[in-house]
């Protein structure tokens, strides 16, 4: 496309695809989302685990603010504590507002395996990190990876954008070099 021929526009349709993404994603498209990571934990951990669930609920019911409360057992006994979801959750407006506008910008064949890809890869990270949460207390070794993961979800998207611009040279310019465009 002539359009998207500049640096300049790619980044303002990436700045616009960002801007309603995150319009959507304060309209509902979080709560979507969010219930498809729990539903999908949910149904791994019926497979590996008895007495453990996640919800994904409100924190209060005068609060707009929604939360991941983990049910499980914590040393014979039941018991609940939540999770913060923002750090967890938001990092897909990137991995989405990218995805978006790689359709713009690439053929349509490769921005549908990049899609697969990156959306395959990053949900299934969260799905494990939810595991993990529920094993929290159980166990050193969870309570680390848990740690490691819990700040990192910003990091995995920044890692699948640069991965797929080195796949997809979007943001470099092409290069003339015998007549050959590359």
């Amino acid at each position: 496309m002539k359009l998207l021929s500049s640096t300049r526009n790619k980044i303002i349709l990436l700045l616009l695809i960002t801007l309603l993404v995150f319009t959507g994603w304060q309209a509902g498209l979080e709560t979507v989302y969010a219930k498809l990571v729990v539903s999908t934990t949910n149904y791994t951990l019926d497979v590996i685990k008895d007495d453990t669930r996640i919800e994904y609920k409100r924190k209060s019911k005068s609060s707009e603010a929604y939360e991941f409360v983990v049910f499980t057992r914590i040393d014979g006994r039941k018991g609940n504590y939540p999770q913060e979801v923002g750090g967890i959750l938001q990092p897909f407006v990137i991995i989405l507002s990218w995805q978006l506008f790689l359709f713009f910008v690439l053929k349509r064949r490769q921005a549908f395996q990049s899609l697969g890809v990156n959306f395959a890869v990053y949900l299934l990270i969260q799905i494990v990190f939810l595991i993990l949460l529920t094993g929290y207390y159980n166990s050193t070794v969870q309570e680390y990876f848990f740690t490691l993961m819990l700040d990192s979800f910003y990091i995995i998207a920044l890692i699948l954008i640069i991965k797929d611009n080195m796949l997809y040279p979007v943001f470099r310019k092409k290069v003339i070099v015998k007549g050959n465009q590359q």
